[in-house]
């Protein structure tokens, strides 16, 4: 699914400001639970994020795109990075805080959102908080429409065209790269991305399926909102 790079993603989403959305997410977790110590940060990427909050907390990750993981060792060399699909990792360890951000539309269908959900939660420790950015919701998805992004350092150059579509119930996006350089010059790249559109409601009820409590929902937390939950205390 992913043609570029680790070094040709991180170029093309260079405008984001990972630092910030970092320090966001250590001030809501500091408020929820100034104790908490230890984070896995699922569908890590290359973990820009993992950088800055591994100066606070003890943080691992997982991805099933290789490339991207060496990135995010180097970023964070003290966390274990593991190469695992969201929706069926099984880890050896618990942890205080999950962090799922902006990929859970990749859980294609209201079933796999649970699968998500429920190995996030399975690896929660009694009381620990997850944390989840949601992708778009069905009436936000901007239907036959072409988005246009470029970002350049150091010489080399990105441009992503993005056609937004539907396949049956998914949304579709075929992105066409274009990646220059005085040295590689001219390189196209295409890819499909095909993710499920879920509703606040939707989202919500698998929460409450897999067991966890005291819900919330920030339509102002990072890109596209942020969800907190809880797994129960028990005793």
């Amino acid at each position: 699914m992913h043609e570029l790079s680790a070094d040709q993603f991180d170029l093309l989403f260079a405008h984001k400001d990972y630092q910030r959305e970092a320090h966001h997410l250590r001030d809501r977790l500091w408020r929820m639970n100034p104790g908490n110590h230890s984070i896995l940060d699922v569908a890590c990427g290359t973990g820009a994020h993992d950088e800055v909050l591994c100066q606070f907390y003890e943080v691992d990750g997982l991805d099933v795109h290789p490339g991207f993981l060496e990135l995010a060792r180097k970023r964070n060399p003290g966390g274990t990075y593991h190469e695992s699909d969201m929706c069926n990792f099984r880890l050896d360890r618990m942890y205080d805080v999950i962090l799922c951000l902006g990929s859970i539309g990749y859980a294609q269908t209201y079933g796999q959102l649970v699968a998500v959900l429920r190995c996030c939660s399975e690896h929660l420790i009694n009381g620990g908080v997850l944390v989840v950015e949601p992708w778009l919701d069905p009436s936000q998805w901007p239907n036959d429409t072409v988005a246009e992004l470029h970002n350049e350092r150091d010489g080399m150059h990105i441009t992503r065209l993005a056609h937004h579509h539907r396949i049956g119930s998914l949304a579709a996006i075929d992105f066409h790269y274009l990646v220059g350089s005085p040295k590689t010059g001219i390189i196209h790249r295409t890819e499909r991305h095909e993710l499920g559109l879920f509703t606040r409601d939707d989202t919500r009820h698998a929460l409450v399926e897999v067991g966890l409590t005291g819900i919330d929902y920030d339509p102002q937390g990072m890109t596209h909102g942020l969800y907190t939950a809880r797994k129960e205390q028990v005793g």
